[in-house]
């Protein structure tokens, strides 16, 4: 989840003021607890999340892959 949130917040930082940007703080402040919370997790905890990250990584590129490859053989 942390992930995620941070991503989200970083995200909104790239938003211009036409796009309903926040003011700066707020997404700022935003990743920066998503940080904080993160280095206070046990390291068990961190290194599970990064292999579930990377399952799901993977199995994201291997089924685009799939998806190409059968869009090129019709």
């Amino acid at each position: 989840m942390l992930v995620y949130y941070a991503i989200a917040n970083a995200g909104a930082w790239t938003l211009t003021p036409g796009e309903g940007r926040p003011v700066r703080l707020i997404p700022a402040a935003g990743l920066t607890g998503c940080l904080v919370l993160a280095f206070a997790l046990p390291l068990s905890s961190v290194i599970t999340g990064v292999a579930v990250l990377g399952v799901g990584a993977a199995a994201y590129g291997l089924r685009r892959a799939i998806t190409a490859r059968s869009s090129e053989s019709r």
